[in-house]
């Protein structure tokens, strides 16, 4: 935890990584404004997370010790891992609307999951 970005350096950098992952989804994907904004804000503000809290990405940040605790967080990971593809069929979305929907998820998991170990770091 000696590595932590100052929040003065920590916010442009998480707004510049965001307008990377916002102009790959608008110019590689979708080339439609809201979505891109939309990854846009949520990248930035897990990558805001990951730089002024010093969290590792790939880090344990939810555990739970009962073996009920461990299932019913395990059927509700597959619900939202499998949510965006099943949304995405039943709509009827292309290959590149459908990657997008993913590639939006991934960041949404990560904000929440990032923003909840700072917050619980703060306290």
């Amino acid at each position: 935890m000696t590595d932590r970005v100052p929040a003065e350096v920590a916010l442009p950098v998480a707004g510049l990584f965001g307008a990377a992952s916002g102009a790959v989804v608008y110019y590689v994907l979708r080339p439609e404004w809201f979505p891109a904004l939309a990854t846009a804000a949520t990248y930035a503000g897990a990558a805001y997370f990951y730089l002024a809290f010093d969290i590792p990405l790939l880090g344990t940040h939810v555990e739970f010790a009962d073996r009920t605790d461990r299932l019913g967080y395990a059927v509700g990971l597959f619900g939202v891992s499998v949510g965006p593809l099943a949304l995405a069929a039943s709509a009827g979305l292309s290959t590149a609307a459908v990657t997008g929907t993913i590639v939006w998820q991934l960041g949404l998991v990560a904000f929440f999951l990032l923003s909840a170990t700072a917050a619980h770091r703060r306290s």
